[in-house]
């Protein structure tokens, strides 16, 4: 009976040891297989993040593609030099960020490797992130080999610029000269001041109407010569002066009353435009002193 108890105890230790076994074996196969599951999400996490960022930045190329091609496939504006300068800058940087996403694409297919399968959908979008990006390598030669034969068209648009540019001046000051002629002519007045007789002499004035000498009164003459007036140009002065007489003075051309006023100051006159628009309507005044 004591051999048959024996017998039993040691059936049952050596059963307990290799339950035991068994037991932590499958304790660390499981707490392997979490770990693993661990990794597999960290790598997960990470590979989508990386993607997202790849992605940032090929939307960035693309927008900054279409600020260098321009709108509608022409090129932005700016002066030659600015144009080229500014192409070479966007190109270098597109150059660098495609070089640091296909690093980045390449480091990431590495990792998603020892996965043995198990991220493939990873592995399908970042096929399609180096589509992607060989794409905008190609669009970006192609920039490059547009850049380096365009300064022949840019100094020859430049050229084309620069003569359009000295046509239209030249148009303006034409046209700025006639303007100013045009003012300069308008504003051209003449004037004469004397006394009766002398008005008579110099044939700027005739006596008309009255009969045997009585009643006749002094006009302009029609055939009016320019040299016997003095020039003077409202846009330079607005003022003539004249000697008092005792009885005063006659404006005998047919100038608005309402355009100028004379005042006496101490032994003389002053005669003020007050009214150019209307006053130089009657180019030729004439003052007769009485």
């Amino acid at each position: 009976m004591k051999a048959t108890s024996w017998i039993i105890a040691v059936i049952l230790a050596i059963l307990a040891i290799i339950f035991g076994i068994m037991w932590s074996g499958a304790a660390s196969k499981a707490k392997g297989l979490r770990q693993s599951n661990a990794d597999l999400q960290k790598l997960y996490d990470t590979s989508t993040a990386t993607i997202s960022e790849i992605q940032s930045s090929l939307e960035a190329i693309d927008r900054d593609l279409a600020g260098s091609i321009g709108a509608d496939g022409e090129m932005p504006a700016g002066t030659p030099e600015e144009i080229r300068a500014n192409l070479v800058n966007r190109i270098g940087n597109m150059r660098n960020q495609i070089e640091a996403d296909k690093k980045r694409i390449a480091e990431l297919e590495g990792q998603l490797a020892n996965s043995r399968g198990q991220l493939s959908s990873i592995q399908k979008v970042l096929n399609d992130l180096k589509s992607s990006v060989a794409d905008k390598e190609r669009i970006v030669d192609e920039l490059e080999s547009r850049l380096s034969t365009m300064s022949s068209t840019l100094d020859s648009e430049r050229q084309l610029s620069q003569a359009e540019i000295a046509r239209r001046e030249a148009q303006i000051r034409e046209k700025q000269t006639i303007i100013e002629n045009q003012n300069l002519e308008s504003n051209r007045l003449y004037y004469a001041v004397g006394t009766r007789k002398e008005l008579i002499d110099r044939q700027i004035i005739d006596r008309k109407g009255g009969i045997l000498g009585i009643g006749k009164v002094s006009t302009v003459t029609k055939n009016i010569d320019a040299t016997k007036y003095t020039e003077f140009n409202l846009l330079d002065t607005q003022t003539i002066s004249f000697p008092a007489s005792k009885k005063g003075y006659a404006i005998l051309s047919n100038h608005v009353a309402a355009s100028y006023r004379v005042d006496k100051l101490d032994n003389q006159y002053v005669l003020t435009v007050t009214d150019p628009d209307h006053f130089r309507k009657q180019k030729f005044l004439v003052i007769e002193l009485r």
